[in-house]
């Protein structure tokens, strides 16, 4: 991590050029090699997909985002242990989805307290400015099935929602789900597979709006297509 820039590798991505430009692989070797600009660029590209990842896996939004920092943290730290035989997209969410293991095992294993305060506060959740130019009842419907689409993730059990979450929320093909989890490929398919399907047994009878339920199957059946290609 303190090798001058002066001294790439040869091969190496030039310093000088827009990280916006380059890829996640030649970013992380311009960090191997000093390079702050590139980190700023990888943070901007994976804060926002690691907050969602772990907020719906720990359901607590000041735990997500500290989470989500030590995961970058833990990136810039071991950014020399990176070598391209796998995607940095992998790599980064295997460190998160350890991370995530971690606290479920403490969370399992802490004593259960009873809340005085079962009602969320109004400022404990984050709130997205509104668009002026937007449709107020799309707003509204937008939000309700967010809602519900989170109640209905958080009842999966977490080794079903882990592979699940990487393969709806971040895209991450079935390869890289069982590189970051270290299932068999099989296993990977078949808990995808038990996940999805526990997921709409959650969320049907959650779906009273039919303009909500013609949503969903539009979005289930692009999945569908999706992983036919």
């Amino acid at each position: 991590m303190n090798r001058s820039i002066e001294n790439l590798p040869p091969g190496a991505p030039d310093p000088g050029q827009n990280p916006r430009d380059l890829r996640d692989e030649d970013l992380i070797v311009l960090v191997q090699n000093g390079h702050r600009r590139a980190f700023d660029e990888i943070v901007a590209r994976y804060k926002g997909r690691l907050y969602s990842f772990t907020l719906r896996m720990v359901k607590d939004p000041h735990l997500a985002e500290e989470m989500t920092q030590e995961t970058l943290i833990r990136v810039y730290m071991h950014a020399d242990k990176y070598r391209e035989i796998a995607k940095f997209s992998t790599w980064v969410f295997t460190i998160a989805t350890n991370l995530v293991r971690n606290r479920m095992r403490q969370k399992s294993r802490a004593p259960r307290m009873l809340s005085l305060n079962p009602v969320p506060e109004e400022d404990e959740q984050p709130v997205d400015p509104p668009d002026p130019h937007a449709d107020p009842s799309q707003a509204i419907e937008g939000a309700e099935l967010g809602d519900l689409i989170a109640e209905a993730t958080a009842k999966i059990p977490e080794k079903y929602r882990i592979p699940f979450l990487l393969r709806e929320v971040d895209q991450l093909t079935y390869e890289e789900i069982q590189q970051v989890t270290g299932l068999k490929l099989g296993t990977v398919r078949s808990r995808i597979n038990r996940a999805r399907n526990r997921f709409r047994q959650n969320i049907k009878p959650l779906l009273k709006n039919e303009d909500l339920l013609a949503e969903l199957e539009r979005i289930e059946a692009m999945a569908g297509s999706e992983d036919e290609e």
